[in-house]
């Protein structure tokens, strides 16, 4: 999928670390609380998270390439089969546990429990959406919703969903042109707290 100054490919199994330093990067607040004193460890369990996502969580992630060979400025993931909740909730716990710790493996479930979204059959839902901060403002974010558009109407949903927290204006800005509204929202005093986000608001498009 080419647009006029980047390109838009399905991700590959060997793009999911470059996948998970991109996640990490460009959700840096929301995780540092999160992992606490190991950060360093991050980039590790976002790695098996995203390979647990593209192997039993059905879903599927584009990527647009940087200048660097390897380099990966922006991807999106998408949900639109059946996710296996069993084998990802086992996987990523052994993961959290073995790099964090069983207490602080135990907070970071909790607080990466939200929001919480119930998948329907008619619907592909965005399970994330980042661009590296030196390749925003290019309209990379607006390709890759494309691009999960046409993955939606491939797979015949009727509609496209996603959450957004409250305090990210700019997203919020560029889903609402792009044609989505409020469905629903969720507040989280605990996420509030710990993460700054006191809203989760779920957005839908009709496709």
């Amino acid at each position: 999928m080419q647009s006029e100054r980047f390109t838009i490919r399905m991700a590959e199994p060997e793009d999911d670390p470059a996948i998970a330093a991109l996640v990490i990067e460009g959700f840096i607040d929301k995780f540092r609380p999160v992992f606490g004193k190991r950060m360093d460890q991050s980039i590790r369990i976002m790695e098996k998270w995203i390979s647990l996502e593209h192997s039993s969580g059905g879903v599927e992630s584009f990527v647009i390439e940087g200048c660097e060979a390897g380099e990966v400025a922006a991807s999106v993931g998408v949900r639109t089969k059946p996710s296996n909740d069993d084998i990802m909730a086992r996987g990523l716990w052994r993961t959290l546990t073995q790099n964090l710790g069983t207490m602080r493996a135990l907070w970071a479930t909790t607080l990466l429990s939200y929001p919480r979204y119930s998948a329907k059959s008619s619907e592909a839902y965005i399970e994330r959406l980042v661009v590296s901060p030196g390749f925003r403002r290019q309209g990379m974010a607006k390709g890759l919703l494309e691009a999960a558009e046409g993955l939606a109407d491939e797979t015949d949903k009727k509609t496209l969903g996603l959450h957004v927290s409250g305090n990210n204006l700019p997203a919020m800005r560029l889903y609402e042109d792009e044609g989505f509204g409020e469905a629903s929202r969720q507040r989280s005093l605990l996420t509030g707290h710990f993460l700054g986000i006191k809203d989760w608001i779920y957005l839908r498009r009709n496709l």
